[in-house]
């Protein structure tokens, strides 16, 4: 059973509303496909399309128009394509506007997927990351203006104010920090229900940053101690960056900050064979959105050679959040099984086959299942 924070209150109207925005560039192209999918797997589900960026501009004149707004705040989630820049606003409204303060990202190698690791065999762990604090949104200024911090006084090193430079300003709240170390700890609760270890692993640079992840650290090693059956490791970050890679079948849920997960989540998706095999989802109290973890791809607009499989394992992730468990895993046993085959493949993963090639074998293979 999956956590509350994972699946959706009850819509009143019964049947899920999902906002689809396509995206930028290339991102249409597997949007569409995905789409055609879930409805055949979940016909009850009502999809309501949005537009953004440049589509957007075109017909509304605003890259972030309000009938976007309304559709998406009238919707349980949306299913977001990917943003190539003019969607932007549209992601930070999902994110922010939303709230929605955790985003989660399985790394789980399928037989048949191009991975540059020698034993890949044993990737199967989700990064669970801050989705609201940290760095981003960013909040950056000139160098000059840390001189007025009464906090700088106490720095190890004063700051250059009499430099020309600007700064960034990291956020870490307790409340963010709880709620994701919560988060971490159910996750990891559900997983291990599943066979998994139930090992929460801690990745922060708090030998250098008592005040932020050494205060996420205390949060999450205090939480994690509350759930008798879960385990609890942490390593400093650029350790955590060495395992995963050298020690990936030790790692079950990863606990990172904003940045830090940012950054580790694309490495994690590189060592099973690139940003096109990996989905993600980011969860609040009240909305969830699902989006691929690839850009919008823009030398690939057009030639209808994406990959859909991030895509089309973000469509799984959203039918597990509104309840169509069993949808959501015929849909993750079609693609593994195409990899398993080897059946059209698209050209980053070693094939020659186009993206609706590819979507054509995996409606085959839910086919069969029946």
């Amino acid at each position: 059973m999956m956590p509350k924070l994972f699946s959706r209150l009850q819509s009143p109207s019964g049947s899920p509303i999902i906002c689809v925005i396509a995206g930028d560039d290339a991102a249409p192209e597997v949007m569409r496909p995905t789409v055609e999918i879930l409805h055949l797997l979940a016909p009850d589900i009502r999809f309501v399309e949005a537009l953004s960026g440049r589509e957007a501009l075109e017909h509304y004149g605003d890259a972030f128009p309000d009938e976007t707004r309304e559709r998406i705040d009238a919707a349980d989630c949306t299913l977001f394509g990917a943003s190539g820049g003019p969607s932007r606003p549209v992601l930070w409204y999902l994110r922010w506007g939303k709230e929605t303060y955790v985003n989660v990202r399985p790394i789980r190698w399928y037989s048949g997927y191009s991975s540059p690791m020698l034993h890949p065999e044993s990737i199967d762990y989700v990064i669970i990351r801050d989705n609201l604090e940290g760095m981003y949104p960013p909040r950056e200024g000139d160098v000059r203006e840390l001189g007025a911090l009464s906090s700088s006084k106490s720095w190890w090193q004063a700051p250059p104010i009499e430099k020309q430079g600007a700064y960034a300003v990291r956020v870490s709240t307790d409340e963010q920090m709880y709620r994701l170390a919560v988060s971490a700890c159910e996750l990891a609760l559900c997983r291990q229900s599943a066979g998994y270890p139930g090992c929460v692993t801690l990745g922060a640079k708090y030998s250098i940053l008592p005040r932020t992840d050494g205060r996420l650290r205390m949060i999450v090693m205090e939480t994690v101690r509350t759930y008798p059956s879960l385990s609890y490791q942490e390593f400093l970050i650029d350790d955590l960056a060495r395992r995963l890679i050298a020690a990936p079948e030790t790692l079950d849920v990863v606990v990172l900050s904003n940045e830090h997960g940012d950054i580790l989540a694309d490495v994690a998706s590189g060592s099973i064979g690139g940003l096109g095999l990996s989905p993600s989802a980011c969860y609040g109290e009240h909305y969830a959105y699902f989006e691929p973890v690839h850009g919008s791809a823009p030398d690939l607009a057009g030639k209808g050679i994406i990959n859909p499989t991030a895509m089309l394992l973000s469509g799984a992730m959203m039918l597990t959040y509104l309840g169509y468990a069993e949808q959501a895993e015929r849909l993750e046993r079609a693609i593994e099984q195409t990899y398993y085959k080897g059946i059209c493949l698209t050209r980053d993963q070693g094939g020659s086959g186009s993206t609706m090639e590819f979507v054509e074998v995996v409606v085959e293979a839910i086919a069969s299942m029946k």
